[in-house]
């Protein structure tokens, strides 16, 4: 039985990943959804969040890892900025045209 070996280290190698890999998701939202913990104790969906929690979802669930809906941002987009450059009137050095 030459394998067995084998079989076993392969065996304790993926035990042993299991709990990191479990470590890495836990609560509510870690995995996409909304994040808040209904009143029952589970984590709720997006197609029940409204009728589970209310509005605003606080008030019946337990907010844990908020996410946004899918495709909203969590904040506004930032305003447009003007252009930094100088006006021509402020500036007195000039580069000469490039003859090429």
């Amino acid at each position: 039985m030459p394998d067995s070996p084998r079989v076993a280290l392969t065996l304790i190698l993926l035990l042993a990943a299991v709990p990191a890999q479990a470590e890495v998701c836990s609560g509510c939202g870690c995995r996409g959804g909304p994040g808040y913990r209904g009143p029952s104790g589970s984590c709720v969906g997006w197609d029940a969040l409204s009728k589970t929690c209310g509005s605003p979802p606080t008030t019946r669930c337990t907010a844990e890892q908020v996410n946004p809906r899918p495709g909203e941002t969590k904040e506004a987009p930032a305003p447009r900025r003007e252009s930094a450059r100088p006006s021509d009137g402020g500036s007195k050095t000039r580069q000469a045209p490039n003859p090429f």
